[in-house]
């Protein structure tokens, strides 16, 4: 009677009863593929392409914490992670572009204004200045006119400075001229540096006229930004064919 009552009892706590074993959580990968994407959307600060890796953490995120049933899957915890850090770097890397844009594009308005100010007001020799490198400007406390004058090859280049079209129009109009932007200032990265591009427009002349310019930026031993006039000319116009044959 005591092996069968000690039988039963074995049976009974294997039945649920007793003693049961719980199933481990299912594991979803995809909320580590998430968590690791979210590290790597920190370089999306540095290059603006990487933006894609923070889309990529959140998509992998959405699928990891989809509807679930029973107990919590593993890798949802490490899936909102994942996603907290794509958030934060992608809006980072987002905003930082856009801002270094901004910022340049008011630093290039300030200074092609500045330029057509001198030629206007016949203050050549510090506008062909702006047209060197920060590095290879002279002094403005010394007298500019007469060093341009003193060299002869220095006094030819101001001469076709003088005349050029562009800048015997600017003279023309005068200081009073309201040149206005045309359209947004065009901020894009070349050769290793940036660039702008800013197109004017006085439409209160007796002929409308645009011009274009073409800026080069740079920063120098100290850390401060430096622009410097690299083209200026009428504002020319692209011909593309219809079709290619």
């Amino acid at each position: 009677m005591t092996e069968e009552r000690d039988e039963i009892t074995m049976l009974g706590m294997g039945s649920g009863n007793g003693f049961e074993f719980e199933e481990p959580p299912p594991l979803r990968v995809t909320g580590y593929i998430c968590f690791l994407l979210g590290v790597l959307s920190f370089f999306s600060i540095l290059f603006e392409p990487m933006l894609l890796v923070a889309l990529g953490s959140i998509l992998f995120g959405l699928i990891a914490l989809r509807k679930y049933d029973g107990p919590r899957p593993a890798g949802t915890l490490v899936a909102m992670w994942g996603i907290i850090l794509s958030v934060g770097f992608g809006t980072c890397g987002y905003t930082i572009p856009m801002l270094k844009k901004a910022t340049l594009s008011r630093q290039a308005e300030e200074f092609a204004g500045q330029y057509i100010e001198l030629i206007a007001l016949g203050h050549d020799e510090h506008a062909m200045e702006l047209k060197k490198e920060w590095y290879n400007r002279l002094s403005t406390d010394m007298n500019l006119a007469d060093h341009y004058l003193s060299d002869q090859r220095i006094s030819e280049s101001l001469v076709q400075f003088k005349t050029d079209v562009v800048n015997r129009e600017l003279k023309r109009r005068g200081p009073k001229a309201k040149w206005e932007l045309d359209r947004p200032i065009r901020i894009y990265f070349q050769y290793g540096k940036e660039h702008a591009e800013v197109i004017w427009s006085d439409p209160t002349g007796d002929s409308e006229m645009k011009i274009q310019m073409f800026m080069d930026y740079r920063v120098d031993s100290t850390g401060k930004g430096q622009w410097q006039m690299s083209i200026v000319q009428q504002l020319r116009r692209r011909l593309v064919a219809e079709s290619v044959l």
